[in-house]
This record gives structure tokens, sequence and C-alpha cells, in this order.
């Protein structure tokens, strides 16, 4: 069973989706290309960068293998050391 634990939770003022949103764009992705490359449709992916408690863990790690970070990145983007 899949549980969608992502929050979008404030972390240094920046959302787990506008960190997606970053990687994506860093990455050269449309939300299109991103949504076919996860087997999704767009508009599941846009709810996705608008508000990540929509993606499953599973998702999340898609997102990092696709985009090429590890899904700590995502997670702890702007988490101060």
């Amino acid at each position: 069973m899949e549980y969608s634990v992502l929050k979008p939770k404030m972390k240094g003022g920046v959302s787990l989706g506008f960190t997606v949103k970053q990687a994506r764009q860093y990455a050269g992705f449309t939300q299109r290309e991103m949504a076919e490359k996860l087997g999704i449709s767009r508009d599941t992916y846009r709810k996705i960068e608008q508000s990540p408690e929509c993606a499953t863990v599973a998702t999340a790690k898609r997102i990092s293998e696709v985009v090429g970070i590890s899904i700590d990145q995502i997670f702890f983007a702007n988490k101060s050391t």
C-alpha cells in the first residue's frame, strides 16, 4: 500500500513542491515531459508541484531518479547543517 506522506511543509521558506519544480527546470524538462517520464498525467504532475501531498514516496523517488538528484535533496534541499 502506498502512502502519500509528502507534506507541503516549508523548509527555510521553500516548499517541497518548489524544490521539485526547481529540479525539473534545472534538468531541462517541461511539466509534460516529466509527467511522461513518470507515467502520470500532466495535471497530476502539476498538482505535485503545487501541492506535494498529492505524491507518494514512490513518485518522489522516481522524480529524483529522472532529474538525477537524491531523494534527500528533494526532502532536505534547504535544511542547514
